[in-house]
């Protein structure tokens, strides 16, 4: 899994989708064009480069392989421009909101973006919600009903 800067423009993803051998929602839902994939190529070529410095046959060894766009995450992340996470500035420190018993998670809120990320983004929440003594007394008592080892 590579990601690219997330902050290129939008404007060059857009253009290929419109391109006049498009099928806008085609098989799978997917944007097809000869333009739009000689794009995602090239803009996946540097992660190729990056990848293969370390490891140089990979693409050699890839069995699968899906390069996403601006596009993709708009499709299916229902972001606009594509975008994914939040800005720097705009990612909450800690997901707390002006609403009681209301904390958020997800990768809008620190440390931002990636599963690994967003599960810690969930887990950061829980623990601001429930003390260390008060896991402490939950798992214990799991652990006596035998619900964990």
């Amino acid at each position: 899994h590579a990601y690219g800067a997330g902050n290129e423009p939008y404007d060059i993803w857009k253009a290929p989708s419109k391109d006049s051998t498009t099928t806008t929602q085609g098989s799978g839902g997917r944007y097809q064009s000869s333009t739009y994939e000689a794009l995602k190529d090239a803009r996946a070529a540097p992660l190729w480069r990056a990848i293969e410095s370390i490891i140089p046959d990979a693409r050699d060894r890839t069995v699968f392989a899906l390069v996403g766009s601006p596009l993709t995450h708009e499709r299916f992340l229902r972001r606009p421009n594509g975008t994914y996470g939040a800005a720097t500035e705009d990612c909450l420190k800690d997901g707390s909101t002006p609403i009681p018993n209301l904390v958020l998670a997800g990768d809008g809120v620190f440390p931002g973006i990636g599963i690994p990320a967003v599960a810690l983004s969930g887990a950061s929440a829980a623990n601001g919600m429930v003390g260390v003594i008060e896991q402490w007394i939950c798992m214990d008592n799991l652990k006596s009903k035998g619900a964990i080892n």
